[in-house]
């Protein structure tokens, strides 16, 4: 009882920070090297509602360790749309002075609706040599310190596993053992305000798999997110892991605050041009594929010469989202053979070279 009012307590210390906070009951997770600004454009236009998300931006890549910004760093690792308002930056890091400074600097400059701090990346290079990412869950007093800071800023959520283990041979199916351990992070963390936990439903694996195989080697282990949500009802629970369509965002967000995708919106995202309808009951905002593909080849243009700068063409990386638009549809693979082979014409806009791509498209 003592532990539920504690928690209720902190849910309401945070209530202003968490109203700003957009309702999640789609999102699209962080990704590194997927959800740039340029993926997060092309699913803006086909969902108005979902919540976005960055990708992970180190906070030590923003400001030095005294907290200090650092030249240029916000430009290049911050810049988005105007259209953001639904839209999470993902920071990475351990450290709460540089975790506030980095949060501090992102809020003041750019309109990102929250900050998330990644405490789910099994990955080596973040989780290891890193020190942070999932390797975070094993020190909750420390996760807790920089949410602290963090959250005088903006308002703040955290991404994280049901659990962390070192190798392979360490994973349990012990499902109350896992609870366990996932419940006293959370009312540890909970307790400075963060009110909405996205938690992947598999144990992080800290050596030895690759972050691919940390995505399918552990079991998932849905119940246990289920479980956090009736336990601790005050707080925003979102599921991830083995969420790949639209019809599993409605089937695994009964009784939660929603479902988050991963790849699969990367994959394949005209599959999600339905959400708005489906998951929020609102009008979806594009009618067809090529109304769709003429909305994103103007932004292609524009994005084209605002972004050139000393040689460098944003063509690629504006190009790359649509590569797999229509995958698995009647036409993909000739939308997807003609990019490739005219993103070189110089004699075309980026623009063009989607608009040419069209025609193997059904309306």
């Amino acid at each position: 009882m003592r532990t539920a009012l504690i928690i209720m307590a902190a849910a309401l210390r945070g209530a202003a920070a968490l109203a700003k906070l957009p309702l999640e009951r789609f999102s699209v997770a962080p990704m590194m090297d997927y959800t740039d600004r340029h993926f997060r454009h092309l699913f803006r236009l086909l969902s108005r509602e979902s919540v976005l998300y960055t990708e992970m931006v180190t906070a030590n890549t923003l400001v030095d360790d005294t907290g200090a910004p650092r030249h240029g760093s916000g430009d290049r690792w911050l810049a988005h749309d105007d259209h953001e308002d639904k839209t999470i930056l993902q920071l990475g890091g351990s450290s709460p002075k540089v975790l506030g400074a980095a949060t501090e600097l992102a809020m003041a400059h750019h309109s990102y609706a929250g900050v998330n701090l990644n405490c789910g990346c099994p990955s080596e290079r973040v989780a290891g040599a890193g020190c942070f990412g999932a390797a975070l869950m094993r020190d909750p007093d420390q996760v807790a310190s920089c949410v602290k800071a963090m959250h005088r800023h903006a308002p703040v959520s955290v991404k994280c596993r049901i659990g962390v283990v070192d190798s392979v041979r360490d994973l349990s199916d012990d499902e109350d053992e896992l609870y366990t351990s996932l419940a006293r992070f959370v009312e540890t963390v909970s307790r400075e305000g963060v009110s909405r936990f996205i938690v992947h439903a598999r144990v992080a694996v800290l050596s030895g798999l690759s972050p691919d195989a940390n995505r399918k080697v552990p079991q998932i282990m849905p119940g246990i997110v289920q479980r956090l949500q009736s336990e601790f009802p005050a707080l925003e629970i979102v599921t991830n892991g083995e969420v790949n369509s639209v019809d599993d965002v409605l089937a695994r967000s009964t009784g939660l605050q929603g479902a988050m995708v991963g790849r699969d919106a990367c994959r394949r995202p005209w599959h999600y041009a339905v959400v708005d309808e489906e998951v929020f009951g609102a009008a979806n905002p594009v009618k067809s594929r090529r109304a769709l593909l003429d909305a994103y080849a103007h932004y292609c243009d524009r994005a084209e010469v605002e972004l050139a700068h000393d040689g460098y063409s944003p063509r690629r990386a504006v190009l790359k989202p649509a590569l797999t638009l229509f995958h698995g549809d009647a036409g993909a693979g000739a939308f997807k053979r003609t990019i490739d082979a005219l993103h070189k014409d110089a004699s075309l806009s980026a623009g063009g070279v989607l608009r040419a791509a069209a025609e193997h498209v059904p309306g």
